[in-house]
């Protein structure tokens, strides 16, 4: 396969956990960042951003696109690089897990390279420490993780996600060192069984099973006293039959529901949320990090 002048990848946002599935679960949205990326006659780097979070973001080596092209290219020089950022910044839809991925796809296809999905988790979750975003956003739809183990699930037949994003900001770190460093046995068999339940829910399309096996006694609680007006919009959505845990790390909320009972389900977050959330109905993306104009994905 010949190298470009130029690609352009979109990769969708992700949640990570899904409530029991902690570091093991994960989803991708139909929510997208997209990277363009060619070839500059002038032998420097350039990067341009545009979008949320577009102030925060380097335009540097330093920059996750930029290392993650760099890590399979050897380098970005030569290269401009335009970031299109849809997904907000520490609201828990996985936006650092979008760029390695959109880095990694658009530095391998602008070597004229084709890839496997597994080495591309393998050499994301690398950069970014962990496999529960990486995972869906290189293949798209429900995935298992385990260490390099990854399954993925497929788009559930029949189900739709709300997604209710956090006004505030909260970091992974900080959301990490709330974690308790000991579970109880029960705790640890608790959600050892509904992350089970829930990957299995995934994978038939089973929307029945969704808000018992969403629930969380692992990590939530611990993360509601960062966020507790997170903790209150879950608790509420759940009182109200709906399948509501925190996106990844927080503080965003989101809900696993009924394609046929989503718009309900987006009216009541709505309701409950409050002023400065911002509410809306995602799809499951389907196939992840993909190559949009330039040279085509390989699996």
């Amino acid at each position: 396969m010949s190298a470009p002048h130029r690609v352009v990848v979109r990769a969708p946002a992700t949640i990570a956990n899904l409530g029991p599935g902690f570091d093991c679960l994960g989803i991708a949205l139909s929510w997208h960042n997209e990277v363009s990326v060619e070839r500059d006659s002038s032998g420097e780097l350039n990067v341009t951003v545009a979008g949320q979070g577009a102030q925060e973001i380097a335009r540097d080596e330093t920059n996750l696109v930029v290392r993650a092209i760099a890590s399979v290219a050897g380098t970005a020089a030569g290269l401009r690089v335009n970031l299109i950022n849809a997904v907000p910044f520490g609201r828990g839809f996985g936006s650092s897990s979008a760029a390695i991925v959109a880095g990694l796809v658009a530095g391998l296809a602008m070597e004229g390279r084709s890839w496997e999905p597994a080495e591309l988790v393998r050499v994301a979750a690398e950069i970014e420490g962990h496999s529960d975003n990486v995972a869906p956003c290189a293949s798209g739809g429900a995935c298992v993780v385990s260490g390099e183990s990854v399954l993925p699930l497929g788009v559930p037949d029949g189900i739709e996600v709300v997604a209710c994003v956090a006004p505030m900001a909260l970091s992974t770190e900080a959301a990490r060192r709330a974690l308790p460093e000991q579970v109880s046995f029960s705790d640890a068999v608790a959600n050892s069984g509904r992350a089970a339940l829930l990957a299995g829910a995934l994978a038939k399309g089973d929307a029945s099973l969704l808000l018992a096996a969403t629930d969380d006694v692992l990590h939530q609680p611990a993360r509601f006293g960062l966020a507790p007006d997170s903790g209150r919009l879950v608790h509420a959505l759940r009182r109200e039959g709906i399948a509501a845990f925190l996106a990844g790390a927080g503080p965003s909320v989101a809900a696993l529901v009924p394609a046929a009972e989503a718009a309900a389900a987006e009216a009541a977050a709505g309701r409950l949320a409050g002023d400065g959330w911002d509410v809306r109905r995602v799809a499951i993306d389907a196939h992840g990090a993909t190559v949009v104009e330039g040279a085509p994905a390989l699996a």
